[in-house]
């Protein structure tokens, strides 16, 4: 094992301790504010089960237990409309015949997520419908006097109907179970990135126990060359939307010549630049750079060294362009990765709480004894 992907290990654990003693004393309430996965984190998490069946194994059982919980909130929903329909005055009961087309596209989402079978990109996408399905059911029973007090009366645990006032608290994310996140690692950018500022303070807790290029490595992921390989050939294999920009450190000959040649095969042309210098690359330089890069057109830099101050401003710019729709075709090859940065980044030193890393692909190349 090499001494980088060794400190990326022991860096990785140092964090996920520090976060799961700290991350939760405020109840989760970050992952309380509705599901935050889009059309592309999706995209992020199917490539995710593709590479690592045992991922794919937890997020299907998981989405079931979901299903049952959401089974038990339509059950108190159905018990406030039959509240409704034997109190409601005769010339209101037909109003409940919306609701009742709410309840059941409910119980549809719940029967969907029932379905044996492996999670397909399209099934994955349905998911995205449960917001509207919920915040639409809602809407309507609060047309109904009493109906939103009588739901947030039902006793379930963990509570998920809350009033306050006529609007209805967020639902939990659904992909959050009591034992964490189902995406693990292929979380949304959004959950990959940010870090509360609330108290006790994560982000601060962080920094207090990790120096920046400690927090640095501790964002990135060991894979053997294969593994390397095999994720960049899933991404082209799916298409285009599924590609997106790559930070490998140490790759040997033999992934680099693989890596091109799998680019050529997919893109219409692979540019190849070399940089002796160590590389370094403003945020605004990057942006301009790539997002001028053609759709279908790859961009590979080979560079001797870069740091934890260079991975984070061309973070910044790859976040922007992921969050514009334009991810590119961008994939950085670096020799070593500098122990010790010139200088920590800004956004650490501010404490800002989007800390970009964490939903770039940054990759120590695990390389066998």
């Amino acid at each position: 094992m090499s001494t980088l992907v060794a400190s990326v290990k022991e860096a990785g654990e140092h964090l996920a301790q520090i976060i799961e003693r700290v991350c939760g004393s405020c109840g989760n309430a970050c992952c309380h504010q509705g599901t935050m996965m889009g059309s592309a984190d999706l995209r992020r998490l199917y490539k995710g089960m593709l590479l690592e069946p045992e991922l794919a194994a937890t997020v299907e059982g998981g989405l079931r237990r979901r299903g049952r919980q959401l089974r038990e909130e339509l059950a108190a929903l159905e018990q406030v409309a039959e509240i409704l329909r034997a109190t409601l005055p005769v010339e209101r009961r037909r109003d409940l015949s919306l609701l009742e087309e709410q309840l059941a596209g409910w119980r549809d989402f719940c029967d969907r997520l029932d379905r044996p079978g492996p999670l397909t990109m399209e099934r994955l996408n349905y998911l995205l419908r449960f917001s509207a399905i919920r915040a639409n059911t809602l809407r309507v029973l609060r047309e109904f006097p009493g109906a939103v007090e009588a739901l947030s009366a039902r006793a379930l645990r963990p509570p998920a109907f809350h009033a306050n006032g006529r609007r209805m608290t967020a639902p939990h994310c659904l992909f959050l179970l009591s034992e964490g996140c189902l995406a693990g690692p292929w979380k949304p950018a959004k959950c990959a990135n940010f870090y509360c500022a609330g108290e006790p303070n994560v982000l601060e807790e962080v920094a207090r126990e990790m120096p920046f290029d400690e927090f640095v490595l501790a964002n990135f992921r060991s894979m053997t060359p294969d593994q390397v390989l095999r994720y960049v050939e899933i991404e082209l294999a799916l298409g285009r939307e599924f590609v997106e920009p790559k930070i490998i450190v140490e790759p040997n000959t033999a992934l680099r010549e693989a890596l091109v040649a799998a680019l050529r095969s997919h893109f219409a042309a692979v540019e190849i630049r070399s940089e002796a210098a160590p590389f370094m690359w403003s945020t605004s330089e990057a942006q301009t750079r790539l997002e001028a890069l053609p759709a279908q057109v790859a961009y590979v830099i080979e560079t001797e060294a870069t740091d934890g101050g260079a991975l984070y401003e061309i973070a910044v710019a790859l976040d922007r362009l992921r969050a514009a729709g334009k991810p590119p075709a961008f994939y950085l090859l670096v020799g070593h990765l500098g122990e010790h940065s010139f200088f920590p980044h800004p956004m650490w030193s501010d404490r800002m709480m989007s800390q970009p890393l964490g939903f770039l692909d940054l990759i120590a190349v695990e390389l066998g004894p």
